[in-house]
């Protein structure tokens, strides 16, 4: 019998952010929002928040152009820009859907004000939300009456698992989250000296199981849309 962990507990889970540098550190800070992208570019947000289309477009392609952990300043930009929206003058009572989006923003923020420091926890906190939101979604879909498409595929993934990822007793979104957080991290510490691994076969690949994992995440969270 697998024991039980907890993943809020676990400090072992961002053991490897202790021997990354400032640059992997970046890209393993990138990988967990990029994981998170799709609920924010593929469904609309609420149009009383203001928030422009090509701003969010922006503030992910700017993340995307520099990864060296150093100070972005056209991340910078495209944050000020963001930040002259209504959403952030006013209080909103969100559904949902756009609690998850507003949490994927607020990730880009923390990134954003991180860089230049970019310290092991403030890149664990980054880290930390893709899997609280992740968890949060398996959660709301537990208890939920809603049915969302694709349950059986879910439920054969978490039969297959391995024992560790088992372990700590996830749904399909947690566990599928810290499977491919862990495949990121190793990628990220095995490229040598100051390669780019986002543009390299491997990276192409982790995005690839990245944007495969946000996609599910958006079709998930649009059958709980509201009208």
């Amino acid at each position: 019998m697998v024991s039980q962990l907890d993943w809020r507990k676990d400090n072992g889970l961002s053991a490897q952010l202790t021997v990354m540098s400032r640059r992997q550190r970046n890209q393993a800070a990138y990988l967990a929002l990029h994981r998170l992208q799709a609920p924010l570019l593929g469904i609309a947000v609420p149009g009383e928040w203001g928030v422009d289309a090509a701003a969010v477009d922006s503030l992910i392609q700017t993340g995307q152009a520099q990864m060296d952990g150093e100070t972005n300043r056209g991340l910078q930009q495209a944050i000020i820009e963001l930040r002259s929206a209504p959403l952030f003058e006013s209080e909103i009572e969100p559904e949902f859907v756009e609690s998850f989006q507003l949490e994927v923003i607020n990730g880009w923020l923390m990134l954003a004000e991180a860089l230049g420091e970019l310290s092991e926890a403030q890149t664990g906190r980054v880290i930390h939300l893709a899997r609280e939101l992740a968890d949060y979604l398996d959660k709301y879909m537990k208890s939920s009456l809603t049915l969302v498409e694709g349950e059986g595929d879910r439920e054969r993934y978490l039969g297959s698992v391995g024992g560790h990822l088992r372990s700590y007793d996830l749904g399909y979104f947690g566990t599928r989250n810290l499977e491919i957080e862990g495949a990121c991290h190793e990628a990220i510490l095995a490229a040598l000296g100051d390669d780019e691994l986002i543009t390299s076969r491997v990276g192409r690949q982790l995005l690839d199981r990245c944007d495969e994992y946000s996609n599910q995440l958006a079709s998930a969270l649009m059958a709980f849309l509201t009208d």
